[in-house]
């Protein structure tokens, strides 16, 4: 039969032995908790760098696609308005042409009218020098109004030029911010039981119990040897003197 003070230590050991082992389960669940919980975070943070890269990425692709409308809308109302310069500068040169061409034909015909009438002399001489001073100063200012008009064809130009510049330079590209991947986070490792100083501690803790109550029974009057004098042995294996 066991001695129940051995047994009391022996109790004691492992009831320390079972709060080691349980305070072990519920540190651990706390871990187990806190890892999860990390992992849920970090799982919600990829998503959202996801979605965030994603969205640049739209952006981005947007911006491209107003720059080429931009562009190509630009690049045709130059095309555009070029040829209308262009026709415009063409018909000025043909009218231009005409009128020319009618005043050299009216200048003929009066040269020729001249001619005809057979008359000589100073008069017929004068008449003819001013129809050439009337022909020239008609030629010269008609090939003025073109040089003004071909000036001002040119000066369109540049303007449409301009024009097509601004409108294209107008939309930049999209700049996409950058995301970086979120942090991993770093998961805690489960503890270890007890072990063999927690079976130590437990041993030395029920060997101090059983001391401690071998103790308490001494000075309580209690021995384990008999002392005579109708000492009776109770439960436990120890005398007293009743």
């Amino acid at each position: 039969m066991c001695d129940p003070v051995i047994g009391l230590g022996i109790l004691s050991a492992g009831l320390s032995i079972m709060q080691q082992q349980a305070a072990v389960r519920a540190q651990n669940a706390q871990i187990a908790f806190e890892n999860q919980a990390a992992q849920q975070q970090y799982d919600q943070q990829v998503l959202q760098t996801t979605a965030n890269r994603t969205g640049e990425e739209q952006q981005k692709l947007l911006q491209e696609d107003l720059i080429a409308q931009t562009t190509d809308l630009a690049n045709e109302d130059y095309e555009n308005r070029i040829a209308q310069i262009n026709l415009g500068l063409m018909q000025e040169r043909a009218a231009a042409g005409q009128q020319k061409r009618e005043a050299n034909l009216e200048f003929l015909q009066g040269r020729g009218e001249i001619m005809a009438s057979g008359r000589v002399g100073n008069t017929v001489s004068s008449l003819l020098a001013d129809y050439r001073r009337q022909k020239a100063a008609f030629d010269w200012a008609t090939d003025r109004n073109l040089a003004f008009v071909g000036a001002q064809g040119k000066q369109e130009k540049r303007s449409a030029a301009a024009e097509r510049a601004a409108r294209i330079t107008s939309q930049q590209p999209y700049l996409e911010r950058i995301f970086l991947d979120p942090l991993k986070p770093m998961m805690r490792g489960k503890v270890k039981g007890p072990g063999m100083i927690g079976f130590l501690s437990a041993g030395l803790s029920g060997a101090t119990t059983a001391l401690s109550a071998e103790a308490s029974l001494g000075q309580a009057g209690y021995t384990r040897t008999n002392p005579g004098g109708g000492a009776t042995k109770n439960w436990f294996g120890m005398y007293k003197t009743t």
